[in-house]
């Protein structure tokens, strides 16, 4: 599918102070097919004192909250809703009735991103913004399978892609989502190709050995690239502009292939 990258207004950041984008913390975004295992890959960097920010999480949570959730209504109607459980609550938005509706009409689907992908991305960068200020963590991982599409790569350091063999994938979300063939097919059209995030991405994990083949290549990785240029005070990011778009510089890339599976990563649902 054609790259949906969009650029959203922003605040000018602060001149940063420190050896990464944003200051002392660094910012990886973790991409990937869909069951491919990048959530693994992102639990794995927590294990190293990350702090992860699953963006399907976040885009599920802001849904039912205001002015979200108003605007998610106003386009799609009460059809979305789930049956109320208490009637002091309001309902809450059905993520099956909702998904089921955008991804089988790609424009549906737009219009859902134009109301929520901003307001994520302003979390996020308050995120980004309060991990710099606290200095807790060791880095700050953006797990979103749309980072590319949603422009939200401008915020990273680094990128990352998590792949695996299309057939392994399927059985991971057969087995643990119940997803039926045609679902993932709907899913898969609603991103960039495999191609384009291989590209774009400055690191790739190949996902299709054992758990512990998988740590050990993203334990060499941080090592390696974020271990190492904290204690020399220097990025080994490529350079990413602050904001996304066409036109923006290619990166050198460069490919890791590695081994492991696990759970199915995160995917662009609703």
């Amino acid at each position: 599918m054609k790259s949906r990258t969009r650029a959203y207004p922003r605040n000018r950041p602060e001149p940063r102070q420190g050896p990464w984008k944003h200051g002392q913390v660094p910012v990886i975004g973790i991409i990937g097919e869909i069951g491919g295992g990048k959530s693994q890959v992102a639990a794995f960097m927590a294990e190293r004192g990350a702090l992860v920010l699953d963006a399907d999480a976040v885009g599920h949570s802001l849904l039912n909250q205001r002015p979200v959730r108003e605007q998610v209504l106003d386009r799609f109607g009460p059809a979305i809703l789930a049956p109320a459980t208490d009637p002091e609550s309001e309902p809450l938005i059905d993520r099956g009735i909702l998904g089921s509706l955008v991804f089988a009409q790609p424009a549906l689907l737009g219009d859902l991103e134009t109301i929520l992908h901003p307001r994520m991305q302003v979390t996020f960068e308050k995120a980004i913004a309060r991990a710099q200020r606290q200095g807790k963590v060791s880095a700050v991982v953006i797990d979103a399978a749309i980072l590319l599409e949603a422009g939200w790569d401008s915020l990273c350091d680094t990128v990352l892609y998590v792949d695996a063999p299309r057939p392994q994938r399927l059985t991971r979300l057969v087995e643990t989502r119940g997803w039926t063939e045609e679902k993932l097919v709907l899913r898969e059209r609603a991103q960039s190709a495999p191609e384009e995030k291989r590209r774009q991405a400055d690191l790739v994990f190949v996902n299709d050995g054992s758990l512990d083949r998988l740590k050990e290549e993203v334990n060499r990785f941080w090592d390696k690239k974020i271990t190492s240029a904290n204690k020399r005070g220097g990025s080994p990011r490529s350079d990413r502009p602050n904001s996304p778009g066409p036109g923006r510089p290619s990166n050198p890339r460069s490919s890791s292939p590695s081994s492991g599976s696990g759970p199915s990563a995160g995917s662009s649902e609703v």
